[in-house]
């Protein structure tokens, strides 16, 4: 039996694919199957797979199916795999060759429902400038304690997967698994997750590799990003109503709607966005109306970015096109120093 199932859900990232499938096929001493489910790629994903399905066909199974989503596609391999524990890898994406061996043998020693261990959050511009991620929490060994520590867990990419190791029997038990939201639904099964989470291992090293890219999902315009942001805050906002830590986690449940009032704003700026001037600052006023007076004027921010908590006081007095206006030339400042910097770091090169 494997020791590890790796699920990677594969969609156009053909630039990137063999270094992530390279990476989950160099973890040391960890019989590893690896799950590769091509969600209807466009651009030779799918040959890059069925290529390390003959090479590896012992370790490397492919999933062929219509574009689904990444949710669906996750289900997909959740239903195949057969590893004691499972762990999602992003395909443009890579991580240490030792990920899994040190990982596992936490999992072993404690017999957590999860193991949680630390990353570096990267640009594709610049793979040298890193930001390191590392947990900030004691061993969890009780819900009881879980939930006392949650602040801090919240803190710590709560919502991603890749710096995550879940146990399948946990899993399994729960019913956990992934919604078809198109983005977000990592968010959605992580809540299912902390809902019955009784351990959590944590390891204070850095594996994972995660890498920005220009084009990703969160740099897309959608017209439907709003509603999806609004079920991850919900969602949320329930599970603190299940604890019975409405009060207790106040702050957390006005950063989720914040962060989606944050994101849609981002999304309406956007090249790509139809809407008219008046019917951004409409859209953004609707949404306030909704979601601003109950749930994030109570928000004491504890964001530390500066241009976070001039947006938050923005939406406060109501200035929606003054809002839109500031993400705007945020956008535009960071598109130029981005550009700017990658001349230099060229320049040097050469």
């Amino acid at each position: 039996m494997f020791e590890v199932s790796i699920i990677m859900p594969v969609y156009n990232v053909k630039e990137h694919l063999a270094r992530a499938i390279e990476s989950a096929l160099n973890q040391k001493k960890i019989l590893t199957e690896i799950i590769l489910v091509n969600d209807g790629s466009t651009d030779g994903c799918a040959e890059i797979c069925d290529d390390y399905a003959q090479r590896e066909p012992l370790l490397v199974k492919v999933i062929h199916q219509e574009n689904k989503g990444s949710g669906p596609a996750r289900n997909a391999g959740l239903d195949q795999a057969i590893g004691k524990y499972i762990y999602f890898a992003d395909p443009d994406d890579y991580f240490d060759n030792n990920l899994l061996q040190e990982n596992c043998r936490l999992a072993k020693e404690t017999k957590p429902d999860m193991v949680v261990f630390g990353y570096t959050q990267e640009k594709a511009s610049d793979p040298l400038d890193r930001e390191i991620k590392l947990p900030n929490f004691p061993q969890l060994t009780t819900q009881e304690g879980f939930r006392q520590h949650f602040g801090n867990v919240y803190h710590f990419s709560p919502y991603a997967l890749w710096n995550k190791l879940y146990k399948k029997k946990f899993l399994k038990k729960h019913h956990i698994r992934f919604t078809s939201q198109k983005t977000g639904q990592d968010a959605l099964f992580n809540i299912d997750v902390y809902k019955n989470l009784t351990s959590v291992a944590v390891n204070r090293k850095v594996y994972y590799h995660y890498v920005s890219h220009e084009g990703s999902s969160v740099n897309r315009y959608r017209p439907e990003r709003y509603l999806m942001e609004q079920n991850i805050a919900q969602a949320f906002e329930q599970l603190m109503s299940e604890w019975g830590d409405e009060g207790t986690f106040t702050d957390l449940i006005g950063e989720e709607y914040f962060n989606a009032l944050y994101l849609e704003t981002a999304n309406l700026v956007h090249r790509d966005c139809p809407l008219s001037d008046e019917e951004k600052i409409k859209r953004l006023t609707d949404i306030w109306q909704t979601i601003g007076i109950t749930k994030i004027v109570p928000y004491k921010q504890s964001d530390h970015n500066p241009f976070r908590r001039l947006l938050l006081k923005t939406y406060k007095q109501q200035n929606f096109k003054q809002a839109l206006r500031l993400m705007k030339s945020r956008n535009q400042v960071a598109r130029r120093y981005t550009k700017v910097f990658s001349k230099v770091r060229t320049f040097f090169k050469n």
